[in-house]
């Protein structure tokens, strides 16, 4: 199958060892870092039930950050076939760069945690606005930037439950798949690392079991099961971009895992994300409308302007 993870895993793999980016070192840096946010959270009291794993120390993922002109430098066609199609490339990518991971930090991966990458922008000679983005961005990798105005709070979202019943004296672990999934509409991988062409990611009904199949009833075992990180940011057009006599517009941002927590309201942010059609309608079921809401699912961020946090006032500078 074009463009299979079979095929893509190699090309990402040749690139992230190439000498002259340095990928092998900044993996394992990342993984380090990873380990010493994740101790310093456990040791706050951060880690609660929003983990990604159920019972893990490791909290999130680490993240390699991947600017997008060493991939086109390396190679200006599996590039573009990245902006083309980011989440069957992104997978890949995090794939090649979970094997390399492997080889620097055996072991890393002991708590269900898996490499993460951050593509970095601009994608085009500028970024966009959510003025910009139209029907031809739909499933493609965007660079956006606007100030974000609504920032919900950081809930925990089931990835996988656990359920027991006790006439059988068995657990049973149901996973689930919502529109903002990246996986979603994707071949599914088997425990081997291989695509199965014939079975596709597709949504799952978010209703917890209360009965197996034999008509058992089924409690719950809340501390067995998985979560991740949830939060949804509102970004707006920024006002001196905006046409004269217009108001600006607005657009859903989807993060997940590590990406949350990383903006306050009133931040004036780039985004680098697949820009996606939200569907709520799951199988046996059909839209009466052919209009669904959007988002884009975050990638990476970076607040633009001066971080204030990195600053040496002097006491002539206060005065």
């Amino acid at each position: 199958m074009a463009n299979s993870l079979i095929e893509l895993r190699p090309k990402y793999d040749d690139f992230l060892r190439e000498d002259r980016f340095y990928y092998n070192e900044r993996i394992g840096t990342a993984i380090d870092d990873h380990i010493q946010r994740s101790a310093r959270k456990d040791v706050a009291g951060i880690g609660g039930p929003s983990s990604s794993s159920g019972g893990g120390s490791l909290i999130g993922h680490p993240r390699l950050r991947i600017p997008l002109a060493d991939l086109r430098s390396h190679d200006p066609r599996l590039s573009n076939s990245l902006l083309r199609d980011p989440l069957r490339h992104i997978r890949a990518l995090e794939a090649a760069a979970h094997e390399i991971a492997l080889e620097e930090r055996p072991g890393y991966d002991k708590d269900n945690v898996k490499m993460r990458v951050a593509l970095g922008g601009p994608i085009g000679s500028k970024a966009l606005g959510p003025r910009e983005l139209g029907s031809s961005s739909l499933r493609r990798l965007v660079c956006i930037e606007g100030v974000a105005v609504t920032v919900s709070s950081v809930k925990p979202k089931v990835v996988q439950s656990v359920h027991y019943c006790p006439a059988t004296r068995t657990h049973e672990a149901r996973s689930y798949v919502d529109a903002t999934d990246p996986e979603l509409g994707l071949p599914q991988v088997d425990a081997s690392g291989r695509e199965m062409p014939d079975k596709v990611v597709q949504l799952t009904s978010s209703s917890y079991p209360t009965q197996d199949k034999e008509g058992h009833a089924l409690e719950t075992e809340f501390g067995l099961s998985v979560y991740k990180d949830h939060q949804t940011i509102t970004l707006q057009e920024m006002p001196e971009r905006a046409p004269m006599g217009q108001l600006p517009r607005s657009v859903d941002l989807i993060l997940d895992h590590d990406l949350v927590d990383k903006v306050k309201p009133g931040d004036r942010v780039q985004i680098m994300g697949v820009y996606r059609a939200l569907s709520s309608a799951t199988q046996g079921q059909r839209s009466t409308s052919g209009v669904f809401p959007t988002a884009v699912l975050v990638n990476d961020i970076r607040i633009l302007g001066r971080d204030s946090h990195g600053l040496v006032f002097t006491p002539n500078d206060i005065r």
